[in-house]
């Protein structure tokens, strides 16, 4: 079970959660090369350059009655500014997720 299934199956009445992105674990990518990656690595390399001390990922879990995919987790890769501290509950994570799904679409 993953860490954020393990979340959710410990607090089930929550939606959003941030944490620190896990160590570096060995991916293969499509031609087969073998490399060490810290989790949304790749994700993290799009944002740009930065600070890696600032990296979040905010992991959210889509509604139980969502047409696609019920209860499915996703991974949102996510830069906090260097003196921001970010609440990890429902209130202050959930507009945040709002705000980059709307710039998402756009």
């Amino acid at each position: 079970m993953s860490v954020d299934a393990q979340f959710f199956a410990d607090h089930p009445n929550r939606r959003a959660h941030i944490r620190m992105p896990g160590g570096p674990t060995i991916q293969r990518d499509q031609q087969r090369a073998v490399r060490y990656l810290t989790e949304c690595e790749l994700e993290f390399r799009s944002l740009g350059p930065h600070d890696k001390s600032r990296r979040r990922i905010i992991a959210y879990r889509l509604p139980a009655d969502h047409p696609q995919a019920p209860n499915h987790i996703l991974k949102i890769p996510f830069l906090a500014f260097s003196d921001e501290t970010i609440a990890d509950d429902d209130h202050t994570l959930l507009p945040i997720i709002h705000n980059i799904m709307t710039d998402a679409s756009k």
